[in-house]
């Protein structure tokens, strides 16, 4: 067994290699075929490759916001005259970004930013104006997430106690970013990290915890529920948020919040 009297873990040890795992570019995002792009949608081709390039210009840079700041782009160099023919330029664009970005995040934040234009439009009936106020949004809104991810770190740490032991499954900036940042206050803690199939994408959470001399283990996804009656606190990420609260994360999501309850 993993665990004796003391609660102590079989310390992570890298029995993978992670170039099998971490995409070349440094995404899990990849770049269409010619054949995959219709007739409609090439002049909005330029718009993968700009999200691409914010992805890989910054590691941290979260998939929905490169999506924002790619769509944020797509109404800077528009020629559209009316609201209705703008929408529809940005449904193109949007569709595209969809078929490159395999995390739930990029359709999450397709759906954020044409909602927010639908609305905008309501409330500012004059075009030139409105789109001017949907530019500022966009780049105030790439601006704040890095922010709010470190304000989250700030909040989410206090919550991890010394000697505890912390659950987290796949992969997350937002999760690493506090557990980093309790590491950093001088909070002596453990981490139980699951695999995260099909990409395996606790295997970096660990790797990256480790680098930090964060004491971590690696479970298989189906070994969870014999893990958690050991676990003081669970942290999970979220690819995207529903209207009624609601978290939406990759598969194993739900049984880890059930046999955490």
């Amino acid at each position: 067994s993993c665990w004796n009297s003391t609660r102590q873990l079989h310390p992570f040890t890298m029995s993978l290699n992670l170039e099998n795992f971490i995409p070349k570019n440094g995404s899990n995002h990849s770049l269409l075929a010619a054949s995959d792009v219709d007739e409609k949608h090439k002049p909005f081709e330029w718009v993968v490759k700009e999200f691409q390039e914010c992805l890989s210009a910054d590691s941290e840079t979260a998939a929905a916001v490169a999506a924002v700041r790619a769509l944020t782009q797509v109404i800077k160099v528009s020629k559209a005259n009316t609201m209705m023919q703008l929408e529809q330029e940005l449904k193109l664009a949007a569709d595209l970004l969809q078929k490159c970005g395999v995390a739930l995040s990029v359709s999450s934040g397709c759906e954020l930013f044409t909602r927010f234009v639908t609305r905008t439009s309501l409330d500012v009936p004059d075009f030139v104006q409105c789109k001017e106020q949907l530019i500022e949004r966009g780049e105030q809104y790439t601006k704040q997430a890095s922010k709010s991810r470190d304000k989250i770190s700030q909040l989410g740490a206090t919550f991890i106690r010394s000697g505890s032991i912390v659950f987290t499954h796949g992969y997350s900036r937002v999760v690493i970013a506090i557990l980093l940042r309790a590491a950093t206050e001088g909070t002596q803690f453990r981490v139980v990290v699951s695999e995260g199939r099909p990409d395996y994408s606790g295997y970096i959470t660990a790797s990256t915890l480790q680098a930090a001399n964060i004491p971590v283990t690696v479970i298989v996804d189906s070994a969870v529920g014999s893990y958690m009656e050991h676990v003081d606190l669970v942290l999970l990420g979220a690819e995207g948020i529903v209207e009624n609260g609601g978290a939406v994360n990759k598969v194993h999501l739900f049984s880890t919040i059930v046999l955490r309850q």
